[in-house]
């Protein structure tokens, strides 16, 4: 009688073990889901992983992990700035696309991708994959309220969070600051901005093999700190407070190398506010010297420098402001340039096109020529 009452209580909890398991792996399985539609790899292959183990979600996550591995291997190309393909993935994306079809061969959408996936492997070339039309629609419609002033901030931020959870890049909080800025909501913007440095940290740290060297998620972690930086240091000088001001916009040109037309306008703009006509001059020329920046704001960056008083000497304002525009891009390429000469060739780890490493410290000594290109 006690060997029964003890075999159905041993039955009972194995089936209530095996019951919590399932939900474990369910609940792993669509957190996996979640976490790559905002393209947070790195979490979605752990929790995808975890639900393969279990036979009751086995299908559906192998399936998830191959189409994963498909997009890196071969779809990811400049995706965002910085991607690249991963072929070591290619082989990855096959086999666990086969484990979906042996763990449930009926399963039609893990056939389909197989398919797809063995049609990759046989192209010479793949197309990346196009932006999501969930993420197009809601970058669109937060991109309105740029110019709806009289929208409700709440929808406003109700537009920031619907794109966030879409994607976790910090494109979102990034708009948003500066829309806010733009609406004089100052505290506001700060905070939107801090959000988005922490998700752009995230952001990378999830993705980081897709950049391949370091030197390219290096320079995505200083881009999305310097974009941060400078929206703060802006709203804090709309604030009036030209000294935190001052360190924050300082800091994005130490993290842009002075390479951002909007932070040099802004670095001008306090210049001349403090009453530092040579440092706002300089600021200006630095700016309208690089490419790019919106229009307005070039043509605001004009506007001061020809208010600015010139020697007598000089020549028009537009003869001299050419003339310093072509001397400042002409000592920005050969500073680049001697940068390199006579410096040895710093360490790279790359990727051959089949997918294994090649580190380049295995040709010291002998004449190499790099071909630096980009695909777009």
């Amino acid at each position: 009688m006690h060997r029964r009452r003890f075999a159905m209580a041993l039955a009972i909890v194995t089936a209530a073990a095996s019951l919590s398991a399932q939900t474990a792996a369910r609940e792993q399985l669509v957190r996996g889901r979640s976490l790559w539609d905002q393209r947070l790899s790195k979490s979605a292959i752990a929790a995808l992983e975890a639900a393969a183990r279990d036979r009751t979600t086995a299908a559906e996550a192998h399936e998830m992990l191959g189409r994963i591995y498909m997009f890196k291997g071969w779809q990811q190309e400049n995706v965002f700035p910085g991607w690249h393909d991963e072929p070591s993935y290619r082989a990855r994306a096959l086999a666990e696309l086969r484990a979906a079809v042996a763990a449930d061969p009926a399963r039609a959408s893990a056939q389909e991708a197989l398919h797809l996936a063995e049609g990759f492997a046989a192209a010479e070339n793949v197309d990346p994959a196009p932006p999501r039309d969930e993420v197009k629609a809601l970058d669109a419609k937060l991109e309105s309220y740029r110019s709806a002033a009289s929208a409700p901030i709440t929808d406003i931020f109700a537009a920031i969070e619907a794109r966030a959870k879409a994607q976790a890049d910090p494109a979102p909080y990034f708009t948003g600051a500066q829309i806010l800025i733009d609406r004089g909501e100052l505290d506001r913007a700060i905070a939107m901005a801090e959000r988005g440095l922490a998700a752009s940290d995230r952001f990378i740290d999830e993705n980081l093999s897709a950049y391949q060297m370091s030197g390219k998620s290096q320079g995505s972690y200083a881009r999305g700190r310097a974009t941060a930086a400078d929206l703060i240091g802006w709203a804090l000088f709309l604030k009036k407070d030209d000294a935190a001001a001052a360190a924050k916009l300082e800091e994005a040109a130490r993290l842009s190398q002075s390479q951002d037309f909007v932070n040099q306008f802004h670095l001008g703009e306090l210049a001349r506010a403090q009453n530092a006509p040579e440092r706002a001059r300089e600021h200006y020329l630095n700016a309208l010297s690089l490419s790019g920046g919106p229009p307005p704001l070039r043509q605001r960056a004009t506007q001061a420098l020809s208010a600015m008083p010139r020697r007598a000497s000089d020549a028009s304002f537009d003869a001299w402001l050419e003339t310093e525009l072509s001397r400042r891009r002409d000592e920005r390429k050969a500073a680049a340039l001697k940068s390199l000469v006579d410096r040895p060739l710093p360490k790279l780890t790359l990727t051959t096109v089949d997918g294994r490493p090649y580190d380049t410290s295995s040709l010291r000594g002998k004449v190499l020529l790099l071909n630096f290109f980009a695909s777009w």
